[in-house]
């Protein structure tokens, strides 16, 4: 996460994902919101989360 803010990637460091989970650098529902909010206006909501059938 500390190389991604330098990047500026995955909105800048403040999340991890992996394909079965979304880990939020800061703890709270702020924090989860804001995250799930950068996702959905970079348009990589889908991405990241995938939906279960």
């Amino acid at each position: 996460m500390k190389r991604w803010a330098a990047s500026g990637e995955a909105l800048a460091g403040r999340y991890f994902r992996c394909s079965d989970g979304l880990i939020v650098r800061d703890p709270g529902i702020s924090s989860m919101t804001q995250v799930l909010t950068g996702l959905i206006e970079n348009g990589e909501f889908a991405e990241v989360l995938q939906r279960l059938d």
